[in-house]
């Protein structure tokens, strides 16, 4: 899980996160009291530091490509910003010299949307401050630089201030993309999505031709476009309305539990290609369960956080982790028996890694210090090529995504390695749904279950069969829908994370590509209109950006 609880993080995200576009201003270094209480207007009027990375410095080819070695680009140069007059000062430059400006953050995107050749890349990479501030009404808050990682976030804020945010756990992800783009974690169930503790962004806009600051708050006039302009970022992806500099929370946001039980349990395929009724009872199980326990109002279950890896049989193993957040482990293992009763498989250690994760666990779970245990759930793993897909599941899965899960995960590999190809099924619910589907840009809100179809390789001549087996295990586990996750009141399904983007899901430019309902769904109009407000030029676009009202 990436930047979230992908491969890459329960996250990223990684990350990812999803564009990673957005800005930071002030650096690693610790802020002066005073500076933060007044928003950094000093840093602002400061002179602008940074570096140039041109084709010949030696640095230039590394920082072209991202964390998936898919894409690479050859931008004209790529600025590594160093405050936020330098951030404004770039992106002047590069609209003066008609250059399309992207921003990377962590370089974790998916897909291609960082990617600029004959343009310039704002690389945030230096810019990770994590300290206690004031938002621009003086009320305090943590604020978090757009080129802060995970683990910036997390060492941060557990070692001075004893809080946490419910982000991924993928801790190489960067913030400016992964915050934006909704953001979950470990601890969601819990205290619900990363935006949901969001009050304020910094961004820099391009307004009516107008490079400025904006500080867009939550607490802003009702129905101004401040207040549009904070309620995209929570969940609107990145690359769509400006470089966010920074992000503020709110001063409540939670404390991490003391203690964390880890659990790891796993089926061997050589068993259950010989009773294939255990793995429609494993999922059958799997899904009732969190169909029981991921209402709004639970109250026993809200500190589980569990993940189905179900893997290519060449893998070896399908394997069921969970973080447990209470000291009695007595609900975890009622919640591990539950998955496999009626198996005939026994479940044993972890003997593959799966998704980026190796816990062999001869005990099967084991109680550690929460800062420990989100160091230990890393699942970043090599810098390889990945392609990925997503959706979330309002209810347990049918029996065709069942059939249609076995057909493609038992069948022969066709003479590519898909021993790290595998379906991630992520628990959901909880908190994350005690929000109204408008009330964040983020608009999934009764979900149980969010999945994350992910393959990941090394040699470019598997390009075309890597993509092609995706591609068909989706379509195929959604055949009733047309082969995508659609919306509907009565839908089983939910759409798509913008933050897991898939270019199969249509680009912008295209009449009602599907990306636009499935990862925004009723959203979008606000969205699109926001777009025009603050963006009305469409400097900041990809292939999957928020378009301009028609």
């Amino acid at each position: 899980m990436r930047r979230e609880f992908s491969r890459r993080g329960f996250l990223g995200s990684a990350g990812m996160a999803a564009a990673g576009v957005s800005v930071g201003s002030l650096g690693a270094a610790a802020v002066p009291a005073a500076a933060a209480a007044a928003g950094s207007d000093a840093d602002a009027a400061a002179v602008a530091e940074g570096q140039s990375v041109l084709p010949t410095d030696p640095r230039y080819q590394t920082l072209g490509q991202g964390f998936n070695q898919r894409w690479s680009s050859k931008p004209e140069y790529i600025r590594l910003v160093g405050n936020e007059a330098d951030a404004v000062a770039e992106l002047k430059t590069a609209l003066a010299r008609r250059l399309r400006p992207t921003v990377r953050a962590g370089g974790h995107c998916y897909e291609g949307f960082v990617d600029n050749n004959g343009g310039v890349i704002l690389d945030l990479s230096t810019l990770r401050g994590v300290y206690a501030a004031t938002d621009k009404f003086g009320k305090p808050t943590y604020c978090v630089e757009g080129g802060a990682t995970n683990w910036d976030i997390y060492t941060t804020l557990f070692r001075k201030y004893d809080v946490t945010l419910p982000a991924g756990s993928c801790y190489s992800v960067g913030a400016g993309g992964h915050i934006c783009g909704g953001g979950y974690g470990l601890l969601s169930r819990r205290h619900g999505l990363t935006v949901d503790h969001l009050v304020q962004v910094d961004v820099v806009t391009v307004r009516d031709g107008k490079v400025e600051l904006t500080r867009a708050n939550r607490l802003d006039t009702k129905g101004s476009p401040e207040e549009d302009l904070f309620w995209a970022h929570t969940g609107g992806g990145g690359g769509n309305f400006g470089v966010v500099l920074r992000y503020h929370f709110a001063h409540d946001i939670p404390k991490p539990p003391p203690r964390v039980w880890l659990s790891s349990v796993a089926w061997p395929w050589e068993g259950l290609l010989q009773n294939p009724e255990d793995f429609r009872t494993l999922l059958k199980n799997f899904g009732a369960f969190f169909a029981k326990h991921s209402g709004k109002d639970e109250t026993v279950y809200r500190g589980l956080f569990s993940i189905l890896k179900l893997t290519h049989k060449s893998n070896g193993n399908v394997v069921l982790l969970s973080q447990w957040d209470e000291d009695d482990p007595a609900p975890l293992d009622a919640f591990v028996s539950f998955v496999e009763s009626g198996m005939t498989t026994k479940a044993t250690v972890q003997t593959h890694t799966a998704g980026g994760l190796f816990l062999p666990y001869p005990d099967k779970r084991r109680q550690m210090p929460w800062f420990q245990a989100t160091m230990t759930l890393n699942p970043s793993g090599d810098n390889q090529r990945g392609k990925y897909k997503s959706a979330y599941h309002r209810e347990p899965f049918t029996s065709a995504q069942t059939d249609a899960f076995w057909a493609w995960l038992t069948r022969d590999a066709g003479g590519i390695d898909l021993k790290q190809t595998l379906v991630q099924i992520d628990s959901y619910g909880c908190r994350i749904n005690a929000r109204g589907s408008t009330e964040t840009a983020v608009p999934q809100r009764d979900s149980i279950m969010k999945l994350q179809y992910q393959t990941y390789w090394t040699d470019p001549a598997g390009d075309d069969a890597h993509l092609a087996y995706l591609r068909g295990i989706y379509q195929a586990v959604y055949k009733s829908t047309g082969g995508i996750p659609e919306i509907g009141p009565t839908s089983t399904t939910d759409g798509a994370y913008v933050n897991y983007p898939d270019i199969d899901l249509g680009q912008a430019g295209q009449t009602k590509p599907a990306y636009q309902r499935l990862y925004y769904k009723e959203n979008y109009a606000r969205l699109q209109r926001t777009k025009k407000t603050w963006d009305d030029k469409n400097v900041f676009h990809h292939a999957q950006s928020v378009t301009l009202p028609s």
